[in-house]
């Protein structure tokens, strides 16, 4: 059925051969926003530079992409569950044959003899080496040597132009436009970013979408009623593994026939007396010793030389919990990131496949961590595909959608549907400032990529990627005070705020569209377009919730309690790995990406409808019946989750 899937897409598809028919060139690409480069000198005269030219090609049939995951993630549908292998999906998004040769054939008749053309393993690159005169030639433009107030020195020039005929197939060149050499230090970024935590890269301590810390109930300056006894009794005030059984009504880990990942930005780290410390108090089903398998990305490393809460209460947090929740399922950790670059999503995109390094013209230095690290200390290589992805992945990280333009999103977020293709599940935390951004900040307008900020505007600020319309996004819920384990729980407003809203980038995926109708028909939100996304045909997220408050949480030789929706997705995901591992006991696959199944199952949540997200000098929306911007469809309720998936092909 997998192949019956793919051969009929595959006859869907079909790419205009033959060479371009005329030379029309147009601009391609054109550099308009502000720089902190500045031309200093033509870059011709030195007749001695050699350029090594990169062209991306434009991948193919991305537009096809939503309409297969569906089809493979729709539970009406008869292909449900035939996901697609690694190179089924190389070779389809792969540019067509038709247009490499068109591309091939405008290079050569440009003067670029065909011994000097390579293309790339993976089909989407083509790289060849030429003298600044050619290059100029073959784009219709000028390069420059520009000057960064740092002291280093780039090539580039202000546009580009290609034969309008094959504009289509290629993504962009470089170098070109984009000033890919990342600045260690950039006077003027400080400047304007110094005190906004949304800019960190997602494992610096202080970044905003790290778990907020509680008081200590055990160790060092632990407070008086350090001597409650941990049960479902105190659930109210003090979440175990425990509770979260009684909650949600999960089993004890029995199986090992599944796999769980969790991901980790360096400096982010464990510690394994951490660990230790927290089986024996709270997990004692997990023995000691107890670790995850560390699949280390870009040089990713467990290092113990900072320890404190900013460095090792993320970590201590999703695998304590990971681990005990799923335990004997063994977790996977993809730490990422060596200790002078750090990383970003798209570094571990990187890290479980090899054609993203490419795919889209590569990842943007900008934000993201180049490798090799020619630092001192710093990892000599680029890891492409060195890993598998786990059937489940948790990431309790995240940026806000203005931080980062709309190409960058659109190309990740492709990849996330990538991986539900192949049978992945793919959850991300919603943000902790309800409907504010990372760390508190709010927009002034203009709203979306771009937007300038200010702890004082009124405009909300929706994360990345949970907005992502093939991302799960967990917001937060907690018990109520003074309430048993077994009542109904409430939208998180201790401490933290479940983040929540509406995208300003990505429009509304089909599985979602009856019930934000439904929303907004029944409790339009009183605020207006200055404010938010208001045209009801954009992304809504959480698209899901679990509790994140009061968690008791083993870090650095205390217990304290630890807040945010970096408790959620974890323990969501641990969730979907015990049903995975009950579908493998009867000799069936992963559920792979679960939007489709929840949205059209909604019962098989449990409806959170009292709470609300507040942010922005205002009460944020409100959690009510149905999908809400606030806790999404609700909590985990594995008893029907259970019944649903396994009556599932």
């Amino acid at each position: 059925m997998r192949s019956a899937l793919f051969a009929a897409t595959a006859s869907l598809l079909a790419i205009a051969s033959g060479l371009p028919a005329s030379k029309n060139y147009v601009v391609h690409e054109k550099r308009s926003e502000a720089s902190s480069w500045a031309p200093v000198k033509d870059a011709k005269p030195d007749g001695r530079i050699i350029v090594p030219v990169r062209i991306g090609l434009t991948e193919s049939n991305l537009h096809l992409g939503d309409h297969i995951l569906n089809e493979v993630s729709d539970p009406t549908k008869k292909t449900y569950g035939k996901h697609l292998t690694p190179e089924q999906i190389i070779e389809l998004f792969a540019p067509s044959q038709d247009a490499i040769e068109i591309v091939h054939d405008w290079l050569v008749t440009s003067g670029i003899d065909k011994s000097r053309i390579a293309l790339s393993k993976g089909r989407n690159w083509y790289n060849f080496n030429a003298s600044i005169a050619e290059v100029e030639g073959l784009l219709r433009t000028q390069y420059n040597i520009y000057s960064h107030a740092s002291g280093q020195e780039h090539i580039a020039c202000d546009d580009y132009s290609v034969p309008q005929e094959i504009q289509e197939h290629i993504d962009f060149i470089l170098p070109t436009v984009h000033f890919d050499t990342q600045i260690a230090a950039n006077p003027e970024m400080k400047k304007v970013r110094r005190d906004i935590p949304a800019y960190l890269k997602p494992g610096d301590p202080g970044n905003g979408f790290l778990p907020k810390k509680g008081k200590t109930i055990k160790g060092p300056g632990a407070q008086p009623d350090a001597a409650l006894p941990f049960s479902t009794t105190n659930c109210n005030t003090q979440i175990t593994p425990e509770c979260l059984r009684a909650l949600y009504g999960l089993p004890m880990g029995s199986l090992a026939k599944s796999s769980y990942g969790i991901v980790e930005y360096t400096p982010q780290a464990y510690l394994q007396g951490d660990l230790n410390l927290f089986y024996s108090n709270l997990a004692t089903n997990v023995p000691s010793g107890t670790a995850p398998t560390l699949d280390s990305i870009d040089g990713g490393v467990d290092q113990t030389t900072t320890q404190s809460f900013n460095d090792n209460g993320e970590s201590d947090l999703d695998l304590e919990y990971a681990i005990a929740l799923v335990y004997p399922q063994k977790v996977t950790l993809y730490q990422t990131g060596d200790l002078v670059e750090g990383a970003s999503f798209n570094n571990f995109l990187d890290g479980i496949d090899a054609s993203y390094c490419t795919s889209g013209g590569g990842d943007n230095p900008t934000y993201d961590a180049t490798y090799p690290d020619t630092a001192s200390g710093g990892y000599k290589s680029k890891d492409c595909g060195k890993f598998a992805p786990t059937a489940v992945i948790s990431t309790s990280y995240g940026y806000n959608e203005a931080d980062l333009t709309s190409a960058y999103e659109n190309r990740q977020c492709n990849e996330y549907m990538k991986l539900g293709m192949q049978g992945t599940t793919v959850l991300y935390s919603s943000g902790d400032y309800g409907v504010a951004g990372n760390g508190g900040i709010n927009i002034l307008l203009p709203t979306g990529a771009g937007g300038t900020y200010s702890t004082s505007g009124k405009t909300f600020n929706p994360s990345f990627p949970a907005t992502c319309p093939y991302v799960t996004a967990v917001g937060a819920t907690q018990i109520k005070p003074g309430a048993s384990v077994t009542a109904p729980e409430e939208a998180c407003e201790t401490v933290i705020y479940s983040g929540g809203g509406f995208s300003n980038v990505f429009p509304i995926p089909s599985y979602q569209s009856s019930v934000v109708a439904t929303y907004f028909k029944n409790h339009k939100p009183p605020y207006t377009a200055t404010q938010y996304n208001n045209n009801q045909s954009a992304r809504g997220y959480p698209d899901v919730a679990a509790n994140g408050a009061n968690y008791v949480v083993a870090v650095d030789g205390s217990l304290s309690l630890i807040y945010g929706t970096s408790a959620s997705s974890p323990t969501f995901g641990s969730v979907i790995t015990l049903i995975n591992e009950q579908r493998a006991n009867a000799g069936k696959g992963s559920v792979g990406f679960l939007n489709p199944t929840l949205y059209a199952n909604p019962t098989i949540l449990n409806d959170i409808v009292t709470g609300g997200n507040q942010g922005c000098g205002t009460a944020g929306f409100t959690a009510v019946t149905g999908w809400d911007p606030v806790t999404g469809l609700g909590t985990p309720n594995y008893p029907k989750m259970l019944s649903t998936f396994s009556a599932l092909p």
